[in-house]
Parts: structure tokens; C-alpha cells; sequence
């Protein structure tokens, strides 16, 4: 086995839980989205609406890992060291906030703090980037105010009046195409950087695919708010479509020397699958009814690659680069069963999957929480 790196310069200069937002945020997302499942699933005298397991598994539990990944991954533009101290408490606090006050119906509360929680991420994000000297990310900034108006709006639509059809497609499709935009360009960039220290060369993706798959998501956005199902459907599978086409060009045999690039390669495969699916439900021409196929995107995609990205800022650090933690594919695993069950309705052996692959992974994090933050954290020295 390969020794792990732990060279002093290979490592940011603070050390602790409130070193970076990965070791805060990741782990409450892991740890949300085990127990807001097992809440929904088992725990009936809760009265929990859909509209909050919803919110609850988007703005909540995806809401946490864009906060870890984006303060986390942002010295890759700013050449700074990550967000650390007080602000990621604040963080921690306004979004630990929102999820107790939904539970305990402190409504307009919620709406406040959950607005505020995504708001603090674009600052802190501008922040930086004004302190590094390099140009704003103004797309990542838009995302973090549309999700808290968003959020807060969906909080005080469950406390006032009824959600309108459309809006659970909402926070969904949106999620999905940050997953688009972001996993589009990590998984390829890391397959590809494997492969060429393999002595290969890997293929160039067409720039315009990318663009192309991320207007047919947003047509079938326009679909579904207009409530035209089977344009939204035809978008839908145009999009996966696109997607499968993306995929064809990167480097995929980098996945059988690796297994953390083999399950960011499987995580990215349920973006075209269950948008695919999705698509076909709307049409009437699908194996799936529509809330089977919708969580081929919410377990299966958002999921799916959520762990497998976060999963790289706990892996082993080797001279031949990064290395998964015992268990952490497993953890996927359990996930990607998981959602093959609840397509099927298997719905308790689901639930249970869910909540173990979280939980262990969960559990893997409690060693990263301690000690100097590497660098980078995503990336290994090869940045494999």
C-alpha cells in the first residue's frame, strides 16, 4: 500500500474543525440526509408535508454541500487559502437553524435563516474573490441568491397557502444543472488528467455540447412552469441525450484504475439517466411513473455525486495520487442501491440503503475533521 503524503507544504496553514467549509458542511449534509429521510419515511405522528421532503433534500441537504464544496474548492480561482473561522459558524448556525425551525414550525423564522445561509455563501464567495484580485464567479453567486429567495419562498408558501404545481420542479432542476455545469467540468478534467499520466491522450469534448444539454434543461424548465408536460418531456430526454453524448468523449477507462473516479463517473451517469426517464414519464412512453424517475435524479444524481466529490476531501494522499477510505464505496454503494429500490418502490429497503451509505460515510468523515487542511483538497499532488 502506498504511504499517504503529509508534507508541511501540501497543507493550508490552519488547522480544525473550522479550517475549511468541507469539514463542517459535508458532514451535516451526510448526517441530514440520513435523518430527514429516516423522519419521512418512519416517523408518521411528525405530520411532514412533501413539500418540506422536498426542500428538505434540496435547498436542505444539497443546500449544505454547495456551501462545502463552493467555500472549499474556491481557492482554485482566489489562490488563497479556503473561507475559515467565524464565517463558516455562521454558516453552520443559520442552516442548523432553518432545519429546526421547520420541524418545530417557526416558519417565518426558517424563511429568514435559510435566506440568510445562501446569501452569507455568495458573500463570503465574493469576498474572496475580491481579496484574491481575480474576477468575480457571477454564475455561482446568481445560483446562491436564486436558492435563497427561493428557499425562503417555498418556506412561506408551506406556512400560508398551498405550493403551485410547477414549483417542486423547481429546486430539482435547478440543483440539477449546477450538477451539469460542475460535475460537466470536474469528472472529465479528472478522468482525463488520469489518463494522460497513463501516457494516453485523451479525446476533446465538442465546446458545444455543454451549452446545448444545459438549453434543453432550461426549455424543459419553460415546459413545466407552462405546464406543456410533453414539450417539457422531449426537452428532458434532449438533454440526457447531450449528456450520454458528453460522456462518450471523456476519458471513462480512467475508472478501472480508480475507484474514486469510477463512482464520480457513475454518480455524473444519473444526470442523463434520470433526466431520460423523467422525460419518458411526461411523455406517457416511460417504465417509470414520474415521482420513481424523479429520484433516479435526486438519490441517484444528486446523491450520488455529492458523495463522490466530498469523498475526495477525506481520501488517502499517496505519491500516486488519491485513494478512496476504506468503505467509501461502499457508502456509494448503498446509495446507488438505493436508488435503484426507490425507482422500484421498494420503498423501506430504500430508505434503509439511504440511511446507511450516509451514515458510514458519516462516519469515514470523523478522522478529517482534525488536523492541517490539504492542498489542494479536492486533488492530489498529480491531481488525480
Amino acid at each position: 500500500m502506498a504511504a499517504e503524503v503529509t508534507s508541511s507544504d501540501r497543507v493550508w496553514p490552519k488547522t480544525g474543525l473550522w479550517a475549511a467549509s468541507y469539514r463542517v458542511m459535508f458532514p451535516l449534509a451526510a448526517l441530514w440526509a440520513a435523518l430527514c429521510v429516516g423522519l419521512w419515511q418512519w416517523v408518521a405522528n411528525l405530520d411532514l408535508s412533501l413539500g418540506w421532503h422536498i426542500h428538505e433534500m434540496t435547498f436542505g441537504f444539497a443546500g449544505a454541500a454547495l456551501a462545502g464544496y463552493l467555500l472549499t474548492a474556491c481557492p482554485s480561482w482566489t489562490v488563497r487559502a479556503p473561507p475559515s473561522g467565524w464565517p463558516l459558524m455562521l454558516l453552520a448556525l443559520l442552516w442548523v437553524a432553518t432545519r429546526l425551525g421547520l420541524l418545530t414550525g417557526l416558519y417565518p423564522l426558517s424563511a429568514v435563516t435559510s435566506l440568510a445561509f445562501f446569501i452569507v455563501i455568495a458573500l463570503v464567495l465574493r469576498a474572496e474573490t475580491r481579496k484574491g484580485g481575480k474576477p468575480g464567479r457571477p454564475g455561482f453567486l446568481m445560483f446562491c441568491l436564486a436558492a435563497g429567495v427561493g428557499s425562503a419562498l417555498w418556506i412561506t408558501k408551506l406556512h400560508t397557502t398551498a405550493l403551485p404545481l410547477w414549483a417542486p420542479y423547481l429546486p430539482i432542476l435547478g440543483f440539477s444543472l449546477l450538477l451539469i455545469v460542475v460535475g460537466g467540468q470536474l469528472v472529465p478534467a479528472f478522468l482525463s488528467r488520469a489518463a494522460i499520466l497513463r501516457g494516453q491522450t485523451p479525446h476533446d469534448e465538442p465546446a458545444w455540447l455543454s451549452p446545448l444539454a444545459i438549453a434543453a434543461l432550461l426549455m424543459a424548465v419553460m415546459g413545466l412552469v407552462t405546464a406543456r408536460p410533453e414539450i417539457a418531456g422531449g426537452f428532458l430526454r434532449l438533454t440526457a441525450l447531450l449528456l450520454i453524448a458528453r460522456m462518450a468523449f471523456w476519458s471513462l477507462k480512467s475508472t478501472l484504475h480508480n475507484p474514486l473516479l469510477a463512482i464520480l463517473a457513475l454518480g455524473f451517469l444519473w444526470l442523463p439517466t434520470g433526466t431520460y426517464l423523467w422525460g419518458a414519464s411526461l411523455n406517457g412512453t416511460g417504465p417509470l411513473t414520474e415521482p420513481q424517475a424523479l429520484h433516479a435524479l435526486i438519490m441517484g444524481a444528486m446523491g450520488g455525486l455529492i458523495l463522490a466529490v466530498s469523498a475526495r476531501s477525506i481520501a488517502r494522499r499517496t505519491p500516486d495520487g488519491l485513494r478512496p477510505r476504506a468503505g467509501i464505496v461502499l457508502a456509494f454503494g448503498c446509495i446507488w442501491v438505493a436508488t435503484w429500490a426507490r425507482m422500484f418502490d421498494a420503498l423501506d429497503l430504500a430508505a434503509l440503503l439511504w440511511c446507511v451509505g450516509w451514515l458510514l460515510y458519516a462516519a469515514l468523515f470523523l478522522p478529517a475533521l482534525h488536523g492541517p487542511v490539504p492542498r489542494p483538497v479536492f486533488s492530489g499532488a498529480r491531481n488525480t
